[in-house]
């Protein structure tokens, strides 16, 4: 039960806060389209006459510091409302929530009296805001040294006492800083992961001090920092900034997913950039990342190259002039982390039937290769002439007509199966196929082309001793004759170019044969009806 005998300045206070928005209606903007929460350090600060109340201002949730270590905020903050314990906090929540606005808490956990922060803690947990919030910085008046030790014996006991709470991490996302700062640790038992993108205090840290490029990569690097945890994403933003800055920032989070972030701090958002948050609508691109739609467009964060999806594979868009015929403008590139962008296929995947603007030829991609298709191709194919996906901008250049090395393929009515290399094909066998794995090269699927494709690549001619399909005799080939001839795992693609001496089996006395080539730059005397080392051959 609450205690009946506050300080009659703290009511006051209190009901100040009240009379200075009541008469406004409560809520956030209906147009906004991403919540953004303000931090609040110390209320003294945080509140000052030349910003308007709360509840003229878009916010849903606030987020309130509650503690430093062990000590209560008021020791910080002369603000009669400064929290002081459990019921200043209760006090705080009725205030917020009269406005229709959710309390949060945060605080900073530091020293070595753990079971002092532990049951602090507790009491904010339980005077009922809706998460807390652990600010973590290898700093000194922080963690410091400590935040490996503060995450063992202080966080994770806190997560088994309150398993029901939701914990968040407020941190420095730049890399350099994981280690001391134990990040890793902290998002073990977290719900949440709020990194700290205060781009004007990253300047010249790339990507940290671009707005977008900090979010983008704080998002990408969870994939490491907490890999088997879904975090929800809350970036906290630099408040000090200006309109633009802050919208890029609010686009990048919406772009990854985000519905909320947080500012840090409220006494520092300029009037300019609460309006914006008011008249804010999410960017085109929100639902390009987890959707791959045609049309989306997506900027590499190391080169700055954009691409566009079409047909399931992305490609490369080199002028942005060409985007206004496709209805976009640069307004619809979105920024992505390269280990994203890494993993969607360049060009369309394996199936898919695609044709230019003219439309006058249809071709099937395999192999990220495209093959001109017929009338009867189709059905022997298994495709259905119905799907074909038009690339517009002549993008569809970039597919190349010629299969590259490593492919396996065969024409859908012969039986022969072919390895490309070099732009030649070579005969499957098993030898080939031998030879694949032992250079780690099984992954490939044999796919089926139309008829007549693989009618412009030749069959190789392949030097004789040749093993490996260098191009070149070599000490090389001497080595993988050798490990042919005794059962050893062998790269030799072009084995049946080993048999030097014709005697049906690649023998140690080829690779003597090939090694006298090498040493005499001729080839020796063979018996009769070899063809010289060194000489051309189809391979068969």
């Amino acid at each position: 039960m609450r205690s009946e005998s506050r300080p009659p300045l703290i009511l006051i206070a209190l009901a100040a806060l009240v009379a200075a928005v009541a008469f406004q209606a409560s809520g956030p903007s209906a147009a906004e389209a991403i919540d953004v929460d303000p931090v609040i350090w110390q209320l003294s600060n945080d509140y000052p006459e030349t910003l308007p109340g709360d509840i003229t201002l878009p916010i849903s949730t606030i987020y309130i510091k509650t503690h430093d270590a062990a000590d209560w905020m008021s020791t910080y903050d002369d603000h009669p409302a400064a929290v002081s314990g459990p019921e200043a906090i209760q006090d705080l929540i009725d205030i917020y929530g009269a406005q229709g606005i959710a309390v949060a808490a945060w605080f900073v956990p530091k020293g070595t009296d753990y079971d002092a922060q532990l049951q602090l803690a507790i009491q904010v947990i339980d005077s009922g805001v809706v998460a807390l919030y652990a600010d973590l910085e290898p700093f000194p008046g922080f963690c410091f040294l400590e935040c490996k030790e503060l995450a063992e014996n202080f966080w994770k006991p806190l997560r088994e006492q309150r398993p029901d709470a939701h914990l968040g991490v407020i941190y420095d996302p730049r890399p350099w800083w994981w280690e001391q700062s134990a990040t890793a640790e902290w998002f073990s038992v977290a719900d949440s992961a709020l990194p700290m993108c205060y781009w004007e205090s990253y300047t010249g840290q790339t990507p940290w001090g671009d707005p977008a490029g900090c979010v983008v990569q704080a998002y990408a690097d969870l994939s490491v920092l907490a890999p088997d945890r879904d975090l929800a994403y809350l970036p906290m933003l630099q408040g000090n900034a200006t309109a633009s800055r802050f919208e890029e920032a609010l686009d990048a989070a919406a772009g990854v997913g985000s519905d909320r972030v947080s500012v840090w701090r409220r006494g520092v958002v300029d009037t300019e950039v609460w309006e914006l948050i008011d008249d804010y609508s999410e960017p085109s691109y929100t639902n390009c990342r987890p959707t791959l739609a045609d049309g989306c467009l997506f900027e590499e964060m190391a080169t700055g190259s954009a691409w566009l999806m079409q047909a399931g594979g992305r490609f490369y868009v080199g002028d942005f002039g060409l985007l206004p015929a496709l209805g976009l403008t640069q307004d619809d590139v979105q920024l992505v982390d390269d280990a994203f962008l890494a993993a969607v296929p360049i060009g369309p995947p394996d199936g898919t039937l695609v044709t230019d603007e003219a439309g006058l030829d249809v071709y099937v991609v395999y192999d990220g290769t495209r093959f001109r298709m017929s009338e009867g191709d189709y059905a022997a194919l298994g495709l259905d002439p119905e799907t074909v996906a038009t690339i517009p901008l002549g993008l569809l250049d970039q597919v190349p007509l010629t299969p590259p090395d490593f492919a396996l393929l065969s024409e859908v009515s012969s039986a022969e199966e072919y390895l490309v290399l070099s732009g030649t094909l070579i005969p499957l066998d098993d030898g080939v196929f031998a030879a694949l794995e032992a250079l780690g090269l099984t992954s490939g699927v044999l796919n089926a082309v139309p008829d007549g494709a693989l009618g412009d690549i030749p069959v190789a001619e392949i030097s004789r001793g040749d093993a490996d399909c260098s191009g070149a005799v070599e000490t090389l080939d001497v080595l993988q004759v050798l490990q042919l001839s005794s059962g050893l795992p062998s790269g030799a693609i072009c084995h049946q170019s080993a048999d030097v001496n014709c005697d049906g089996l690649p023998a140690s006395l080829d690779a003597l044969l090939i090694l006298v080539f090498i040493a005499a730059g001729e080839s020796p005397v063979l018996p009769g009806g070899c063809e010289p080392i060194g000489s051309l051959s189809l391979l068969e």
